[in-house]
């Protein structure tokens, strides 16, 4: 990490009334090297890093006794001394050079970031796009991409997306075909949509049963 001269900065992301108290979460931005690539596993030590600083204090030890244990297809676990600590959901997203993070230790929670598929130039038609909307989304969020066209699809597109993948990983569920999803997966849950300069930016949240 420090052979690669990345700086980052931490930053609380401002949560609804709703969540307050209940969620902590945060935007890690860094700057990227000369070549404009960072390595995804930097962006991930920087983000572990921030997660052990921030909450290390609530839990009465020190940065270097937290990590962050990642399986494939599992939400991270936070551990301590190579434990896992019961009752705390961990949920982070990467976009580029950005990551943002939550954990609540209240029911489960769930984050992601995305930034819009292509650019001014991009053909969302020949790129597919509006079909993967129409096989991944729920019916209401296709629905509000209507009408839109150019930036404004891709805009939209960026932010049912991003609510799609924070109520999953709310849920614990994996990405599937909207048809393959039971009805009710995401009822109870409260859904916001977070200011993001990369894009857009939404977290779920749910109580315990």
């Amino acid at each position: 990490m420090a052979g690669l001269g990345l700086k980052w900065t931490v930053q609380p992301l401002a949560l609804p009334p709703a969540l307050q108290g209940r969620v902590q979460a945060q935007v890690l931005t860094v700057a990227a090297p000369p070549s404009n690539l960072l390595p995804r596993e930097a962006l991930r030590e920087a983000v572990y890093r921030a997660i052990g600083e921030t909450l290390a204090p609530q839990l009465g030890c020190v940065p270097a006794q937290l990590a962050v244990q990642r399986r494939a297809g599992q939400a991270p676990q936070l551990l301590r001394n190579g434990q896992m600590l019961p009752g705390w959901q961990l949920s982070i997203s990467y976009a580029d050079a950005m990551a943002v993070w939550a954990c609540t230790q209240e029911g489960r929670v769930g984050i992601d970031v995305q930034g819009p598929p292509g650019d001014a130039h991009t053909d969302i038609d020949a790129a597919g796009w509006p079909a993967v909307a129409a096989l991944y989304l729920e019916p209401d969020a296709a629905a509000a991409l209507a009408g839109l066209q150019r930036m404004d699809w891709q805009r939209g597109f960026a932010r049912q997306w991003a609510r799609l993948e924070a109520q999953l990983k709310c849920a614990g569920l994996a990405l599937t075909e909207v048809h393959d999803r039971r009805p009710g997966w995401n009822a109870h849950m409260v859904l916001s949509d977070l200011p993001c300069d990369a894009g857009a930016l939404a977290l779920a949240w749910r109580a315990s049963a």
